[in-house]
């Protein structure tokens, strides 16, 4: 199963640091993306998820063949699920519930808007794309794992 997670946080990271960058039309819209978000946001945004992702990789490496400390179980846990909420936060209330507007202004998610979804709209709501969909359930099985080793051990 440590296999398995360092696999899964490894692609978590590729995603993470390169889905503003890399064009993977249906699936990207750079374009938008570039016209939505600065190029200091998009490297600052990068940045900071990138290592939200890697520290735990590297803990994951120098623990991999012993017992995993608590300390690192809780980290775990702490960013996964931090991670997790914010996709919540971010992607899933206002897919089923609305309201994720700027201001009212109607601005919010320009950027995704021709991309790839397979979830079916609810009214003018924000629709996660598949790109972000796949990304979500990796978060989810990073934090759902964390969630397992902080109560059963390593």
């Amino acid at each position: 199963m440590v296999y398995f997670f360092i696999v899964i946080q490894c692609i978590l990271f590729l995603f993470m640091t390169l889905h503003d960058w890399v064009d993977i039309p249906p699936l990207t819209n750079l374009p938008a993306l570039r016209k939505a978000r600065s190029l200091r946001s998009r490297l600052i945004g990068s940045l900071i998820n990138s290592i939200l992702v890697l520290i735990p990789i590297i803990v994951t490496l120098v623990y991999m063949s012993s017992s995993l400390p608590l300390w690192a179980r809780l980290f775990f846990t702490l960013i996964y699920g931090l991670i997790t909420v914010g996709t919540i936060i971010s992607w899933w209330i206002p897919y089923f519930g609305g309201g994720y507007l700027i201001h009212g202004t109607g601005a919010g998610f320009e950027e995704y808007r021709d991309t790839h979804a397979f979830l079916p709209a609810r009214g003018d709501n924000v629709i996660p794309n598949t790109l972000h969909v796949i990304l979500h359930v990796q978060v989810w099985i990073c934090f759902g794992l964390s969630l397992y080793w902080l109560f059963a051990g390593w």
